[in-house]
Parts: C-alpha cells; structure tokens; sequence
C-alpha cells in the first residue's frame, strides 16, 4: 500500500535499519532480563526482606505502576520527540534500578526500586515496536517485530540463569542484581546514538489534518493527548489489547511464582527450576516468535487481520496445555505440556503488536503501545500477582495456575474478533488523512 511504499522509500538504508534493530534488540532483552531476575530469587527474597507470598507479588504490582503510569508520558513523547535518545533514557533508569535493587535493605527500597524499574522499562515496548515499524516496509512488519520480540524468551531465559546460578554460586541475590543491572548502562550511549527515521505518514503528507511534522520527528499536533481519545474508536486495537490483558492475567503469575512452584510442588532444586524454565522459555521463544512473523504476515497477504487470527488460534491452545502443564505431576507430562503452552503465547505476543501497528497511522504508533501498556497493566498484571498469590495460599500453586489458565480463552475470543473487524478499521484508521 502507499504507507508501504512510503516506508520503504523514506526508511533508513540497510545497514542503519539492521544496526537499528539489533541495538534495539539488546534492549529489549536486557529489559526482560532485569524485570525476570527477581522472580527467580524468590526463596532469598522473601527472607531476606521478611516477604510473605502476597507481599512478594506485589513486588510485581509495584513494577507495573511504574510501567503503567509512565507509559503514556512516554507514548506521548515518543510521537514527538526523538525516539532512540528517549528510549537510551528509558534504559538508563531501569538499569540504575536494577542495581539499585542488590543495594537496598528495607522492603520499602526494594519496592521503590522496582518501581523505577518499571518507569524505565515503561519506555521499550512503547518505543522499541515504532521504532522498528517505521524503519521496515509493512511487509516486513511482522518478521522484524517477531525478532524484537525474541527478547522475551532470551531476556526471561537469562533472567532465571542469572538470579539462579549467580544467586547459588556466586555471591547470592544482590550480586544477582548487579550483574543483570550492568550491561544496560554499557548499551545506553550506542542506542542514544541511533538515527530516529522517518514516521512514514508524516514524511507522505498522511499525517493527520494540522499536522506540520517532518522525517524523523513528528510534530506537537500530530500526537496531542486528544489522540487517546481518539484511540478508543478503533474496535480492532481495543480487542487486541484486551486479548493480552487476558493472557497477561496468567503470564504474569507464571512469570513471578512458577520458579518456587517448581521447588516446591515439584521437589527441584532452584538451578533445576530455573534451568528447567529457561529452558522452555528459551527453545518455545524462538520457536513460536520465529514462526509468529512468517504466519502472521503470509495470513495478513491473504486477508487482513491475519495476525490476529494467529493469536486467536494460539490462545485456544496454549489454554488447555497450560492447564496440563500444572496439573500433571510427571515431568514426561508436564514439560512437553508447558513448552506447547508456551511457544503459543511467545506465538501471540508479536501477532497482537503487529496487528497494533497495522490498524492505527504511524504518527500514533507509539501512543498506542502506550495506551495498550496501560490497559493491559492496570486491569491484567497490576493485580494478577498478588491476587494469584492469595489464591495460592489457599488451594495451592499449582491448583491456582490451573484454575486461571481460563483466561485464555477469553484473550482467544478476542483475538478472533478483533481479526474479523481488521480489514474495516484499517481502511479507516491507518490511513485516514
């Protein structure tokens, strides 16, 4: 379409397009990597600080207001300013957090300190996904956003390696931090260095009526707070968002209290759960965020919508083998159970932000990762952790990670309605002069 030819015109030739999406790469990795290590210290934290399960779930919620309150302020900034110094910022600020996290001694710095972690990471997947549509053809789209989103899996993957192996061998959990913490501040001044490219339909004259922007930074018009309101017409984003706030009510727990399930309920020791989920988490990412962005763009060629009927499909599967997953006590049933479970939501996280980028302009692209950051945080893992962990103490763990993997098939039925008005909103929103 024209916004796709506009992409590929005005687009970063390759080499800066490819730097591009490798530094931004790292970042998100880092970014699940330092949000990931705290969950697979548990058994520590909990004592150090005098932690009960609930209190240690709202370790999580605390990062998520900081996620959740910041990430309008940065969608908003994002669509106005220049992208890869804003996201450098964001990556400053977690990481100092994160090592902050190894330093304090009180429960209220621990949750201050995951607090800003969120504040900073509120900036990567507002950012980095509008980022990486602007410097790819929409083509491409689905491919490239697969690739960042690898940073899931490695990053969850290396966040249970770190807290895991550094935490028992070599020096505990506060060394632990460190060492996650470190390498973000080391990639801050190369990704601050980063050309911003090009917002495609500002750069075509698409850019909505008003607006005055120019290549690589868009203008106060064109991403005024008035553009939120605006975002809840569109049908198809509030169903994708939707959707993941529904899979996020179960990844979220999985997430935060699976390592201690494991030594637990399990009888393993914390190297084999966290070697065990890395594991899972590290062979189903890059499998089913591989294949995410070849089926996702093939099925959009046919018809539009295409990366939301991949997530619908993979929600409707990921529900049952989930719940197998954590009712199954034999390891030859609980662990090909979790790695299908899981390679299906690593499957669904690129569809939905995908299909995001697809259905709203690119001089809003940002504001609405951020909108959906929101959404997804205030009414999914904002109060899924220690909700989950009450639930847990009750009927046990493994019980309660059955009992909510029914929330996968609300996000699939909103998936599946989201694909059905795809076409419409597209033709409406994303290219609405």
């Amino acid at each position: 379409g024209q916004e796709d030819q506009g992409e590929q015109r005005q687009g970063p030739a390759g080499r800066r397009a490819l730097a591009l999406l490798a530094l931004v790469f790292l970042a998100n990795l880092l970014n699940y990597l330092d949000r990931q290590v705290v969950s697979a210290v548990e058994g520590d934290l909990r004592p150090a600080f005098g932690l009960s399960k609930v209190e240690f779930g709202y370790l999580w919620s605390a990062f998520t207001l900081g996620y959740m309150l910041f990430a309008p302020l940065v969608g908003y900034l994002a669509d106005r300013r220049h992208r890869p110094r804003l996201l450098a910022a964001c990556l400053l600020v977690w990481s100092s957090a994160t090592i902050a996290s190894g330093l304090v001694t009180t429960a209220a710095g621990l949750y201050f300190a995951r607090f800003l972690i969120g504040v900073g990471e509120a900036g990567c997947l507002v950012v980095g996904p509008s980022l990486l549509s602007d410097a790819f053809p929409a083509s491409a789209r689905g491919r490239v956003l697969s690739l960042f989103y690898l940073g899931m899996p490695l990053g969850g993957a290396a966040g249970y390696i770190v807290g895991g192996v550094v935490s028992e061998h070599l020096g505990g959990f506060r060394v632990a931090f460190w060492v996650a913490g470190a390498p973000g501040l080391a990639l801050t001044l190369a990704v601050a260095a980063l050309a911003d490219p090009p917002r495609a339909q500002v750069a075509l004259g698409l850019a909505p009526r008003g607006s005055k922007g120019t290549p690589g930074r868009a203008s106060p018009e064109a991403g005024g707070l008035r553009a939120y309101l605006d975002l809840l017409r569109n049908r198809t984003l509030l169903l994708v968002i939707l959707a993941q706030t529904f899979a996020v009510g179960i990844l979220a727990p999985i997430l935060h209290f699976a390592v201690r399930f494991f030594e637990v309920e399990r009888g393993m020791t914390r190297v084999q759960a966290t070697a065990t989920l890395a594991g899972i988490a590290l062979v189903a990412g890059i499998l089913g965020s591989s294949v995410s962005g070849v089926l996702g763009d093939r099925m959009s060629r046919r018809r539009p919508g295409g990366h939301a009927r991949l997530a619908a499909i993979g929600y409707a599967v990921a529900a049952p083998a989930i719940l197998l997953g954590f009712s199954a006590t034999s390891p030859l049933v609980f662990g090909p159970a979790l790695f299908v479970g899981s390679a299906c939501l690593f499957l669904c996280m690129p569809a939905v932000n995908t299909e995001i980028a697809n259905v709203v302009p690119s001089t809003q692209r940002a504001m609405a990762y951020a909108f959906a950051v929101f959404v997804l945080h205030l009414l999914g893992d904002m109060a899924a952790p220690p909700l989950f962990g009450a639930l847990a103490g009750r009927i046990g763990t493994g019980a309660a990670f059955a009992r909510v993997s029914g929330l996968l098939v609300l996000a699939a039925a909103c998936a599946y309605l989201a694909s059905r008005r795809a076409g419409a909103d597209m033709r409406r929103f994303s290219q609405a002069p």
